[in-house]
């Protein structure tokens, strides 16, 4: 899949790819979903669940839609571990709505690994 600007995306952290039934096989790498309207988008990060969008400037309305404070940027964080291939630059860059990281989801944007 390859996002758009101005559209938002379900983002799962580690999505379990194994169909019902069968054995658990989750894959991390994958975490871009399916699209999503911005209004759902709301509903998702108000509900603690992370959504992605291509666009700083749209996750960044996003996150003052859902609170009024101003948001806190933070960049990729680094993994705990090197992936099997060795790379490091795995994640995204986010907002917290509101400076607040524990009442809603993240707020992913950008490319993968931009501005580690």
């Amino acid at each position: 899949m390859v996002p758009q600007a101005g559209y938002f995306y379900e983002f799962h952290k580690d999505r379990v790819i194994s169909r019902p039934g069968q054995p658990l096989d989750i894959r991390v790498g994958l975490e871009i979903g399916p699209l999503i309207t911005r209004e759902r988008a709301f509903q998702e990060a108000k509900a603690g669940k992370d959504v992605y969008t291509l666009a700083k400037d749209d996750a960044y309305k996003l996150a003052l839609q859902l609170n009024p404070g101003k948001p806190v940027q933070e960049g990729p964080h680094g993994p705990s571990k090197a992936s099997p291939t060795g790379r490091e630059d795995v994640y995204f860059q986010h907002f917290h709505p509101g400076g607040l990281h524990d009442r809603f989801g993240h707020i992913f944007f950008g490319q993968r690994g931009e501005n580690i």
